[in-house]
Parts: structure tokens; C-alpha cells; sequence
């Protein structure tokens, strides 16, 4: 980052908007505890297979949501993926050519929506803010930085 460069706004997704992995989770560990005690399977037995999805099922929501990291400062977006290796995505507030605010009526509901960020000449598509937690406050910075920076001109 330069001098003149500093962050205006950093994130990552909600954990709302991993409730469908919690979901599909729950959804499991009953269907297995329905089964197994369906088929005699003694109590003992079924808990601790029951407690092992739910924990698995947690840890994978959690590890998803620690694994994207969105970053914008005064010059750039950022979009960082990844624990062991990594992938970062980056584009410069001066390219930006429109912002796209997407909801579902579920992620209304939660108050969690995603942020597509199109570019100027950008080869890998949009750059997408996902699960964000009051998506429309992001957008409003993010635009206003976009605006400064627009404002300012190309650097020489």
C-alpha cells in the first residue's frame, strides 16, 4: 500500500449468510439420528454420530466464512480467498463502472446481500462481494470512494 493509500472500509462475509450450510447440516445430523434410532441402533451410539455432523457442520461453516476477506481503500478493491494458498483479486477504484446491489428476499430477511463491482477491461468478470452483512452501507462507501477517487484523476 503507498503512502497516500488507506482503507476505508474491511470485511468478510456473514455468518448468516451460512445458514444454509448450517442448514443442510441439521437437516443431516436429524435424518441420521431418525434413521439410525429407526433402525435400533442404541442411543449411545446415534449421539455421538449425531454430535459429530453438527460439529463438522460448524466448523466448515466457519472455516468458508474465515477463508474471504474483502478489502477497500481510497485506490482499490480487494478480494482475498483462502487459508493455505491464497488467491487475491484486485482492482483499482478508477475502473469501476458500476455496482450491482443483489438480495434475496431470504437474505432480506437476514440483512445479508452481495455486491458485484464491475470493471473497466477486467478479463476474470465482476469482482463479487458475497454474504455481506448490510450490503447497502458497503455499496454507499464503496461508491463514495470510487466517486473521490474518479474525482481525482489518473496519478502521474
Amino acid at each position: 500500500m503507498s503512502s497516500d493509500e488507506h482503507v476505508v472500509w474491511t470485511g468478510r462475509p456473514s455468518w448468516k449468510g451460512r445458514l444454509s450450510i448450517l442448514g443442510l447440516g441439521l437437516a443431516l445430523a436429524i435424518a441420521v439420528l431418525v434413521l439410525l434410532l429407526i433402525l435400533g441402533v442404541a442411543v449411545a451410539i446415534v449421539l455421538p454420530i449425531v454430535l459429530v455432523i453438527a460439529v463438522v457442520t460448524l466448523v466448515l461453516g466457519l472455516l468458508e466464512t474465515m477463508r474471504w476477506k474483502y478489502t477497500f481503500t481510497n485506490r482499490r478493491i480487494v478480494v482475498r480467498h483462502g487459508l493455505v494458498s491464497v488467491r487475491e483479486q484486485t482492482a483499482r477504484l478508477a475502473r469501476v463502472q458500476d455496482l450491482t446491489l443483489k438480495q434475496t428476499l431470504f437474505g432480506r430477511l437476514l440483512g445479508v446481500g452481495s455486491l458485484d463491482v464491475d470493471t473497466a477491461g477486467s478479463e476474470g468478470g465482476a469482482i463479487e462481494l458475497k454474504w455481506l452483512s448490510r450490503p447497502a452501507e458497503v455499496r454507499e462507501k464503496l461508491e463514495a470512494a470510487v466517486q473521490a477517487e474518479q474525482e481525482r484523476g489518473p496519478s502521474l
